[in-house]
C-alpha cells in the first residue's frame, strides 16, 4: 500500500499480517513464487542513498528472508518484479522499472530463485511497467515505449518492444513546423523530419525544411516566458500562469498577434491572455504535448504528442481550441491514419486503417470491446470530411454521423463471432480435425487445399449479413450466413488455402454490411513450399461505348480497354510464363457475360499467377445505401433507383466474384464516371473488402474520361505513361504495383486539371502486410 505496508489476508479476507519491509519506501511490484511461499517486493521508489533493492519475504509472515545482490542498479524505482522458470529447471527472480544502464531500461536477472548471480538484461527505451512468467519458462514484459518483450527460457533477451508509433518528443527542439493554411506539417522524430501534406494525402522523410512554415514562437517584444520546459510552475513575465496541481509544463508558443500564450502540459492545452495570464480555454489531451505551434495567421494550433499524434485545434474567438483532426503516424514512415473527434478518418495509400479505432466500455463485470477503424470501414472511411473538418467546417461531419446514428452503440451491437470446429477435408471424404484453440496448430499434408470452418454466431441487435473468409490478407470468398434462430446460428464454410504459409480470419458483417466482427487469425502451414513459380498473368478487361439506354453513349471507352490491354500485354511479355486476356466490349460486356468470365476465370487461376481488372464504364452509388453500381452495357432503364439497382452489378455481387479469384497477387483498375455522382474515394471499399490493391479514377464529368489526347482517356494515358517509365522503377526496369499505383493516383488529376476537368483518383493497398509484386518492365514511348 502507499503508507509503504505491507499486508497478507486469508482466504476469508481476514488480515494474517502486517509489515513495513523498507522504511521510507513506497511496495509497488509484487510476485508469489512458483511454490507460494516467498513474496518478492519491488519499490516504486529509490532509498535515501538513491539506491534501489527487492526484498524478498514469506508469504505467511511478512518477515523478511533475503534483498538479491542490487548494487550497481540505478534509476528512480523498480514497477515490476517476476520468478520465472529457466531452461535447466530452476527458477529466476526478475525486477525492472525505472533502472537504467546507458541508453537502455534494463530488467535484472537473478538465478536461484534471487540467490544466484545478477544479469542486467538491455530491455527496452522506457519504462518498464509489468514482468510475467510465461509456460514453459522465461517471461514477458511490457514497456512504456510502447510495446512488448519477451525473455527467452535460457534469460536472454528473445524481443525487445517495437513502438509502432513515431516518437515525437525532438520536435520540441528540432522542428514542428506549419504552414499558413494548416495541410501541411514537418515535424522531428527520433529517425529524422518528416512532412505531411493532408491535402496531397502524402508523409515523407526530408531533408531540405521549408523555410515558410511557423514554427513556435517563445518569445517576442515585451513578453518574456520563464521556467517553463518540464516545470510546474511556468511564468510569464514574472507572473504565475496556473496549472493543475503536479501537472507539468511540456511546451509553448506565442500566438502571432501576441494576444496569448500556448502551453501544452501532460494533460492539457492550455491558451492564456498575455495581457493579465488569465486563462482563456483549455482542453484535455490524451499525452503529454511534448510541441506546439501556430500557423501564420494565429487561426490554427498544432501539438506533438506523446501518443505519436499530431492533433489540430482552431483558435477562432467564438472556439478557442477547438479540436479538429488527429494524425497518428506508424513508425515506418508510410502508414498514416487521420481522424476526426467524431471517428471519421482517412489513411495512407500504403494502410493505415488497423492502427486507430473505437475503445467500448461494456457493463463492469464485462471485457470491453475494441473495434478498428478497418471493422467499421464503410461507416467511417470519409476523406472529405476529414479535410473539411482540418479546415474548420464541421458540416460534412455532421451530415455523415447524422446518417450513421448512434455510432458507438451501433459497434456495440455488432454481431459476435467464433470458430467452433475445424477440420481438413480429405479425398475419400473423411474431415480431419483440428482444434481450433490451440496455440500452434500442426503441419498440413501437402497439396491440402480447403479448411473447413465451423463458424457460431450471435446477433446482438444489428442481424447477421455476409461472412467473408480472408487467407493471407485477400478476400478468399464471400458466404451467406443463416437466419439467425433465437439469436443464433451455426453453418459450416470450407475455405481455400495457399501452398505454405496460410492467415486464414473470417469477417462477418451485421445486415446492412456495414461494419464487421472478425475472428483471431488461425496460422497454419502446408508442407507444400509456397514458393512462387514463374506464374502466369491474367487480365480481364471491359470497355463500354454502346449501352442499352443509349444516353450513357460514351466515346473512348472501348478504346481505353483496347489501349490498356495492348499496354500491359507488351510490359509483362517477359515477365510472365503466358497471358491470357479476356477482353469484354459493347454488345459482349452484359451483366451476365461479365460474371461468367470471373466464374470461368475463378475456375483457372492459381495462386502463384497475377490477375489485373480493369473496367471502362458508368458507376453510381445507389440512393440510399450509397453503394457502388458497375453499369453493364445491357442496363437499360435508367428511370429509377429501383431500375438501375436491379440491372447492375452491385458492389456485392462484384467483391463476391473477386473472392473467388485465388491469384495472391492482383490490382483492381476502376475507371468510372457518371456526373459526379461517384467520387474515386467512394470506390475505395472495393478494395478493403476484397484485399486487393485498388486504382480507381472518378470523374465528375464524362469528358474527363472520354478523352486526354482525343483517343484515350486520362486514366489510361497515366497507366501508360507508367509503363512507358514514368513510374519509379529499378534498374532492372520493373515497375511494380505500388510504384505503378501511387503513380498513376497523383497523376489522373494533374493530367485532368491540364484539359480543365475535375477528376479525381484513389490508390489503397487494402492488406495489412504490405507487399508489392511486379506489373511490367519499362516499355518504349510510343508502344
Amino acid at each position: 500500500a502507499g503508507d509503504g505496508k505491507l499486508r497478507a489476508y486469508d482466504p476469508e479476507g481476514h488480515k494474517s499480517a502486517e509489515k513495513e519491509p523498507a522504511p521510507g519506501q513506497r511496495p509497488w511490484g509484487l510476485a508469489v513464487s512458483p511454490d507460494g511461499s516467498l513474496l518478492a517486493v519491488a519499490y516504486e521508489n529509490a532509498d535515501r542513498q538513491g539506491r534501489l533493492r527487492v526484498d524478498v519475504v514469506s508469504t505467511r509472515s511478512l518477515q523478511p528472508l533475503f534483498a538479491p545482490d542490487a548494487v550497481g542498479l540505478k534509476g528512480d524505482g523498480l514497477w515490476a518484479v517476476a520468478w520465472a522458470a529457466n531452461d535447466h529447471g530452476g527458477v529466476a527472480l526478475l525486477a525492472g522499472g525505472y533502472a537504467r544502464s546507458g541508453p537502455a531500461n534494463v530488467i535484472r536477472r537473478w538465478d536461484d530463485f534471487g540467490f544466484g548471480p545478477a544479469t542486467d538484461l538491455p530491455a527496452s527505451r522506457d519504462t518498464i511497467l509489468d514482468i510475467r512468467p510465461v509456460p514453459g519458462g522465461g517471461a514477458v514484459f511490457s514497456a512504456e515505449d510502447p510495446g512488448w518483450g519477451r525473455i527467452a527460457p535460457d534469460g536472454n533477451i528473445a524481443s525487445r518492444p517495437v513502438p509502432p508509433m513515431a516518437d515525437l518528443r525532438p520536435a520540441r527542439e528540432q522542428r514542428l513546423a506549419v504552414s499558413a493554411d494548416g495541410t501541411v506539417v514537418e515535424f522531428a522524430t527520433a529517425s529524422g523530419v518528416q512532412r505531411f501534406d493532408a491535402a496531397g494525402g502524402r508523409i515523407a522523410r526530408i531533408t531540405t525544411q521549408d523555410d515558410a512554415l511557423a514554427i513556435a514562437r517563445t518569445a517576442a517584444p515585451g513578453l518574456t516566458p520563464s521556467n517553463w520546459k518540464d516545470s510546474s510552475a511556468p511564468r510569464l513575465n514574472g507572473v504565475p500562469l496556473a496549472l493543475d496541481r503536479a501537472e507539468f509544463n511540456r511546451s509553448l508558443a506565442i500566438l502571432p498577434d501576441t494576444s496569448a500564450v500556448l502551453l501544452g502540459t501532460d494533460t492539457h492545452l492550455r491558451l492564456f491572455s498575455t495581457r493579465d495570464a488569465h486563462q482563456i480555454a483549455a482542453v484535455a489531451v490524451p499525452a503529454a504535448a511534448w510541441a506546439v505551434t501556430v500557423n501564420a495567421a494565429g487561426t490554427v494550433a498544432v501539438a506533438a504528442l506523446l501518443d505519436g499524434t499530431l492533433r489540430w485545434y482552431g483558435l477562432s474567438h467564438d472556439a478557442p481550441l477547438d479540436p479538429r483532426v488527429a494524425l497518428f503516424a506508424h513508425a515506418d514512415g508510410t502508414r498514416w491514419v487521420m481522424f476526426t473527434p467524431e471517428g471519421l478518418f482517412d489513411h495512407a495509400d500504403r494502410g493505415g486503417k488497423d492502427l486507430v479505432g473505437v475503445h467500448l466500455n461494456r457493463n463492469r463485470d464485462q471485457q470491453p470491446e475494441w473495434t478498428s477503424f478497418s471493422q467499421a470501414y464503410r461507416a467511417l472511411y470519409s476523406p472529405a470530411a476529414v479535410r473539411a473538418r482540418l479546415a474548420g467546417d464541421a458540416a460534412a461531419s455532421r451530415a455523415r454521423l447524422a446518417e450513421l446514428g448512434d455510432l458507438r452503440g451501433r459497434l456495440a451491437r455488432q454481431p459476435a463471432v467464433d470458430i467452433a470446429e475445424l477440420c481438413v477435408p480429405l479425398a475419400e471424404g473423411t474431415c480431419t480435425a483440428l482444434d481450433p484453440r490451440a496455440a500452434t496448430m500442426p503441419r498440413l499434408p501437402a497439396q491440402t487445399g480447403r479448411l473447413r470452418i465451423g463458424v457460431q454466431l450471435a446477433d446482438r441487435g444489428l442481424g447477421i449479413g455476409a461472412i467473408d473468409a480472408f487467407v493471407n490478407d485477400r478476400n478468399a470468398g464471400r458466404f451467406t450466413a443463416p437466419a439467425p434462430e433465437g439469436g443464433k446460428a451455426s453453418t459450416t464454410i470450407d475455405v481455400p488455402l495457399d501452398p505454405g504459409q496460410n492467415s486464414v480470419q473470417l469477417r462477418v458483417y451485421d445486415k446492412s454490411d456495414t461494419v464487421f466482427a472478425e475472428t483471431t487469425p488461425l496460422e497454419l502451414t502446408t508442407a507444400d513450399s509456397g514458393a512462387a513459380e514463374h506464374g502466369r498473368l491474367f487480365v480481364l478487361a471491359i470497355g463500354i461505348d454502346h449501352f442499352a439506354a443509349p444516353a450513357l453513349a460514351l466515346n473512348f471507352a472501348v478504346a481505353d480497354a483496347e489501349t490498356f490491354v495492348r499496354t500491359i500485354q507488351r510490359a509483362g511479355a517477359h515477365l510472365f510464363s503466358a497471358i491470357d486476356v479476356t477482353q469484354l466490349t459493347d454488345q459482349q460486356a452484359t451483366r451476365s457475360a461479365i460474371l461468367d468470365a470471373f466464374d470461368r476465370l475463378a475456375a483457372r487461376i492459381r495462386p502463384n499467377d497475377t490477375f489485373l481488372f480493369y473496367v471502362a464504364s458508368h458507376g453510381v452509388r445507389s440512393e440510399g445505401d450509397g453503394r457502388f453500381l458497375l453499369i453493364p452495357q445491357d442496363v437499360a432503364d435508367i428511370s429509377s433507383w429501383q431500375a438501375l439497382g436491379s440491372a447492375a452489378i452491385d458492389e456485392t455481387t462484384l467483391i463476391g466474384a473477386l473472392s473467388r479469384i485465388r491469384a495472391r497477387d492482383a490490382l483492381l483498375f476502376l475507371d468510372t464516371c457518371y456526373s459526379g455522382a461517384v467520387t474515386a474515394d467512394a470506390l475505395a471499399n472495393v478494395g478493403h473488402e476484397t484485399g486487393r490493391y485498388l486504382l480507381a479514377a472518378s470523374s465528375s464529368l464524362q469528358e474527363a474520361l472520354d478523352s486526354y489526347d482525343r483517343s484515350t482517356g486520362v486514366f489510361v494515358y497515366a497507366v501508360r505513361e507508367g509503363l512507358q517509365g514514368r513510374a519509379p522503377h529499378g534498374s532492372d526496369d520493373v515497375v511494380s504495383a505500388l510504384a505503378l499505383g501511387e503513380y498513376v493516383s497523383a497523376r489522373v488529376g494533374q493530367l485532368a486539371r491540364q484539359k480543365g476537368h475535375d477528376q479525381d483518383a484513389v490508390f489503397k493497398t487494402a492488406q495489412e502486410e504490405l507487399h508489392s509484386f511486379p506489373i511490367g518492365e519499362v516499355i518504349g514511348v510510343g508502344q
